[in-house]
């Protein structure tokens, strides 16, 4: 396999990380991002993985995981996301506890999020919901809220 650019571009370096089905759903995510004006762009790259942002997220690649992490300084976006019933059992297995998130949100206790009426504890206020290795369906629905938010932004 040959090494990694410095600063490659997503889709050149999802096939160092990933394979398959995974491999496909983070082209088709890539070509979704540039299709709308939201071309990822290189943020940093590390041992285990590699970093890229768009306007809207963070999309992480690691060797054989990928994640969506939604852009958390737009509150009402991510909220677009706590409150979709199609995502609302991939939301729930996809919150990200403070303690393990890094940014020791409220002191390392986090926040209370809220699911489709369903109350959360300890969970990161910066980005909340992290979507690791989205399926097609998933992802559709992830295109749509995006989609939306693009929309509502615009108004």
């Amino acid at each position: 396999m040959s090494t990694i650019p410095v600063k490659p571009k997503l889709e050149d370096a999802a096939a160092h990380y990933l394979d398959g089905e995974a491999l496909a759903n983070v082209l088709d995510f890539c070509a979704f991002l540039r299709a709308n004006r939201m071309t990822p762009t290189f943020g940093s790259k590390s041992k285990v993985g590699i970093s890229y942002t768009s306007r809207v997220c963070y999309v992480k690649l690691f060797h054989g995981d990928w994640f969506i992490w939604p852009a958390g300084r737009h509150r009402e976006y991510t909220e677009a996301f706590l409150s979709c019933e199609e995502l609302k059992e991939t939301v729930r297995t996809s919150l990200a506890a403070c303690t393990s998130c890094g940014h020791q949100c409220n002191g390392g206790a986090g926040q209370t999020i809220t699911v489709c009426g369903e109350a959360f504890t300890h969970i990161c206020g910066c980005c909340p919901v992290r979507f690791r290795n989205p399926d097609a369906e998933a992802l559709r629905v992830i295109k749509y809220v995006i989609e939306k938010r693009n929309r509502d932004a615009k108004k």
